[in-house]
């Protein structure tokens, strides 16, 4: 199996481990750590979670974390509304949808924002280095693959179009992709482009891919593009970790915004991700803002390309302490 077979088909193995580490307390015997098991999407964009695990962040804010790395976030909040997971994670888009749905659900912290820098965007559309797509604006007309359809890549791609003056989708499709097709498919022209986020777009560059359109600064700089999540069942029950929770993120975002190679290690030792593709990936920002007036546009958004139904009241939808 190659290295990049190995990034990408990870989620059992880093779940495992990560689950049979326990929290390292920085509170006395007898304070007691409230236990939380957390799910979350094994990207790059984990590392202030996993960074909160490994430097006592979490257990200096009374929490037993354990974590478990695999899926999508349209996969983890099933596991969230079940109870088997506290918290988890899911992009915005899928956290949207779901609460379009109906499904009782509440966001309760950022987890990453787009950066503004297109030079320095860690979710990227890749054609192959011969691809007939010269010029960004074409992948209106493309076949794009994606892990998820119907979700943050149509999103992010199509409002970065929006932005340089295309109108006309009705040619744009989407494909689901995964593992070591999400590169072939490019090379061999089955597909005409792949959305990636890191440290896939990484090994995606390793393969010859090539960049073309930096999707999470073209389409909404400053954007939350997803949030920890928990479900109406757990919160009324469970508020002080939630309280606990929220403030360990707050300091685990600001650690990781001032030391942004530790969080790449934490994730290359708690996921098994190739050192070499994760030093050559891009980064997103980790705020502490839920980003309100943002999130109002993204639903605007999602309301006209069809993703969802109505419009949410968007101070409705995050978990309040009482």
């Amino acid at each position: 199996m190659s290295r990049h077979s190995l990034l990408l088909r990870f989620s059992v193995v880093a779940g495992a481990l990560l689950g049979l580490v326990s929290a390292s307390s920085h509170v006395s015997a007898a304070d007691a750590l409230l236990p939380v098991k957390i799910a979350v999407i094994p990207t790059l964009d984990a590392g202030p979670l996993l960074l909160a695990k490994e430097k006592g962040i979490f257990a200096k804010h009374g929490l037993d974390a354990s974590i478990n790395a695999g899926g999508t976030g349209a996969t983890i909040i099933p596991t969230v509304l079940s109870g088997q997971f506290g918290i988890g994670y899911a992009n915005v888009v899928s956290d949207l949808e779901a609460i379009d749905a109906g499904l009782p659900l509440l966001l309760v912290h950022a987890t990453y924002a787009h950066p503004s820098d297109p030079k320095h965007d860690p979710y990227r559309v890749y054609v192959a280095p011969n691809s007939r797509i010269r010029d960004a604006k074409a992948l209106a007309q493309a076949n794009i693959g994606t892990s998820s359809v119907r979700n943050i890549a149509e999103w992010t791609t199509r409002k970065s179009l929006e932005n340089l003056g295309v109108t006309d989708f009705s040619k744009l499709r989407w494909t689901k992709v995964t593992g070591d097709d999400a590169y072939a498919t490019v090379k061999n022209g089955t597909l005409d482009a792949v959305w990636l986020p890191q440290p896939t777009g990484a090994a995606a560059v390793a393969q010859g891919l090539v960049p073309i359109l930096s999707a999470n600064s073209g389409s909404l700089p400053g954007a939350v593009g997803g949030y920890f999540i928990t479900s109406k069942a757990y919160a009324s029950q469970n508020g002080e970790v939630l309280r606990r929770f929220n403030a360990a993120i707050d300091e685990a975002n600001r650690y990781a915004t001032d030391h942004p190679q530790e969080g790449k290690d934490a994730v290359v030792r708690a996921l098994r991700f190739d050192r070499k593709l994760v030093d050559a990936a891009d980064l997103n920002e980790y705020p502490n803002d839920p980003g309100l007036a943002k999130l109002k546009v993204i639903a605007n958004d999602l309301l006209r390309y069809g993703l969802i139904r109505k419009l949410p009241d968007v101070e409705q939808i995050f978990w309040h302490p009482n």
